[in-house]
């Protein structure tokens, strides 16, 4: 019973760090694509804005 704790304590906590990890690997990849792709993305971004004011 003592180690049903702890494994799952540590699934957990790994489970955790993947979604950290994919989530600042996505950021990475949009900043990327943002300095890529920068005057369509502030293209968009003035869209946006004039669509939301």
């Amino acid at each position: 019973m003592p180690q049903i704790f702890p494994m799952n304590w540590l699934t957990m906590t790994l489970f955790l760090l993947i979604i950290f990890f994919l989530i600042k690997t996505n950021i990475y990849f949009f900043k990327m694509n943002k300095m890529t792709f920068n005057k369509k993305f502030n293209n968009f971004l003035k869209m946006k804005k004039v669509f939301k004011w």
